[in-house]
């Protein structure tokens, strides 16, 4: 994920920063390091959710390399980019239909659950403390797909050194993710918006409860 990130990234500099694109990449090569070396140590490769960490800390270096330049727009346009390049999967994850809803939410229900017991472990440990914490279902919808995510490095790392104007436009990325399914992502709270955990509900695009629901949505 990490090289399709880069591709639009770039993609954005040649749009929109050319001239200067050599020079910003160069910046962002040497500044990532040193933002990594403020992060928390989730785990790395072992911990499953940490790509997350690591997309958000390689926005980070684009924008501080570029002068704060590459800010929340240049992160909505990059995000759209990249919803184009997975497109695609549009035909292969519709949870309108309920045999792909029925697989998904099983496989990620499994996976949701062996990482909250990773986690668990890990803490009791004394590792992974600064993870997300996961909740599967809680509320024991029954449709789509739900599951809690509690506590947010990203929102920690923004809230301790300034970047929490970053932080909607990198919580966008999960409804971009909603729509490659055909999905809708109920979500009424984030740690990004001041609340102790992060709800996550998808259901069908053209489900009632897609058409109908008046509620808040961040």
């Amino acid at each position: 994920m990490k090289k399709m990130v880069l591709k639009a990234i770039r993609r954005y500099l040649r749009r929109h920063l050319p001239k200067e694109m050599d020079m910003i990449i160069r910046r962002a090569d040497a500044i990532l390091p040193e933002l990594k070396a403020k992060a928390p140590d989730i785990g790395g490769k072992e911990n499953s959710l940490s790509e997350n960490l690591d997309m958000f800390l390689l926005f980070l270096s684009y924008y501080e390399a570029s002068d704060h330049r590459m800010a929340g727009d240049a992160i909505d346009e990059i995000i759209d980019d990249l919803y184009r390049q997975f497109e695609w999967l549009n035909g292969l994850m519709n949870i309108n239909r309920k045999a792909s809803l029925s697989v998904l939410r099983n496989y990620l229900y499994r996976s949701y659950t062996k990482y909250a017991e990773r986690v668990r472990k890990k803490q009791s440990e004394g590792e992974w403390l600064d993870t997300w914490g996961m909740l599967v279902n809680p509320d024991n919808v029954t449709e789509g797909f739900a599951f809690t995510l509690v506590g947010c490095p990203l929102a920690a790392y923004a809230q301790k050194f300034g970047y929490m104007d970053l932080m909607p436009h990198m919580c966008a990325l999960d409804h971009a993710y909603a729509r490659l399914m055909h999905a809708m992502l109920i979500r009424t709270h984030t740690v990004a918006t001041g609340a102790d955990s992060c709800d996550y509900w998808y259901v069908p695009d053209k489900s009632e409860t897609a058409r109908n629901y008046k509620g808040t949505i961040v």
